[in-house]
């Protein structure tokens, strides 16, 4: 390699926390080193309906009938599709927490968002009591019932990450809550499951001024950005505090080669001209303020991409609890 020919996947290690967007194992076993690993209904459905996972999937419902009594309000096929046994999968290929995604049917329900936090804590302890729960992050749809969840549940000592996340007001709100993450999606979530779609307006620089607020203000919540659609795009985001990136992009990272001063100078967190002087107020106990602002936002256009998100992600909720209904009937 040329002297100033640096490889991509190394060089963005060296600025940010590389995260895995996937509970295939094979992944992260693939490009190995990172460091957290995340999913979505979307994917989890995808690789749940795989013909390798066959024996996984028996073994998954025969666990929750079995756990079932524990959840008296839950139908079997919820508790199965919550995707805490695909998660241990990859858990011994990253060195730090695994992220699995709230229900998005309860995204405008806060006791049920809570509830759903500590279940999953206690299907992990009957799932293998010696895992250290602190390794466990519940992602939250960045719903004002969803953050007054994770206000919650981060004083009982349960870690969240607030994800949907396009606007400012999100980010405010997320801090505040206590989030230990908080993931601005760069491409509204129909980007990435409609081929005739094109997002025109990515997110880039609300990674940068939600990083800057955080920092400017000493608060403790990482931002960890995702939703990426190139390369391209995952390296103007170097710099941010982490970035979960899907395995197609993170392979070529691993192949890719740049030369090291044009690589560095695609990071918008060199550009100085990106700044969010805004005087945000306290949202934490304000909801009409706080629901008055995030409807304004962007001329309304972030609130349509969350409403957006959860749709899409309910959707495949949907579909993989009938996906398990029907495998439990299958084998009985």
């Amino acid at each position: 390699m040329h002297e100033c020919q640096i490889n991509l996947l190394q060089y963005l290690r060296s600025k940010t926390q590389v995260d895995v967007d996937s509970f295939d194992a094979g992944v992260s076993t693939e490009v190995p080193g990172c460091v957290d690993g995340t999913s979505n209904q979307a994917e989890i459905y995808c690789e749940m309906i795989k013909p390798r996972h066959e024996g996984r999937v028996k073994e998954v419902l025969a666990f929750s009938s079995k756990v079932k009594s524990e959840f008296p309000t839950l139908r079997l096929e919820e508790i199965a599709f919550e995707a805490i046994r695909l998660a241990f999968l990859i858990i011994p290929n990253i060195t730090g927490t695994v992220h699995v995604m709230a229900n998005p049917c309860y995204s405008y329900h806060t006791e049920k968002i809570v509830e759903t936090g500590k279940r999953l804590h206690k299907i992990c302890n009957l799932l293998n009591p010696a895992f250290d729960t602190n390794r466990l992050v519940m992602k939250v749809a960045a719903t004002w019932e969803g953050l007054q969840a994770c206000r919650e549940l981060a004083l009982c000592g349960i870690k969240t990450l607030a994800t949907t996340v396009f606007t400012m007001e999100q980010v405010v709100l997320a801090g505040e809550a206590g989030c230990v993450s908080m993931s601005p999606f760069v491409h509204e979530a129909k980007a990435h499951f409609d081929e005739k779609y094109s997002d025109e307006m990515p997110l880039l620089r609300l990674c940068v001024q939600a990083q800057q607020f955080y920092k400017k203000r000493s608060i403790i919540t990482k931002v960890k950005a995702c939703a990426t659609l190139s390369v391209d795009e995952i390296l103007q985001l170097a710099g941010v505090d982490s970035l979960t990136i899907m395995s197609e992009d993170l392979q070529n990272l691993q192949k890719g080669t740049g030369c090291i001063c044009l690589v560095e100078n695609q990071s918008l967190f060199g550009d100085t001209s990106i700044s969010d002087d805004s005087d945000y107020p306290s949202y934490l106990d304000d909801e009409s303020t706080y629901r008055l602002d995030f409807s304004r936002s962007g001329q309304g256009k972030g609130q349509y991409k969350v409403m957006q998100a959860l749709a899409i992600f309910s959707d495949f909720q949907f579909k993989g609890e009938e996906f398990m209904k029907a495998r439990q009937q299958l084998f009985g």
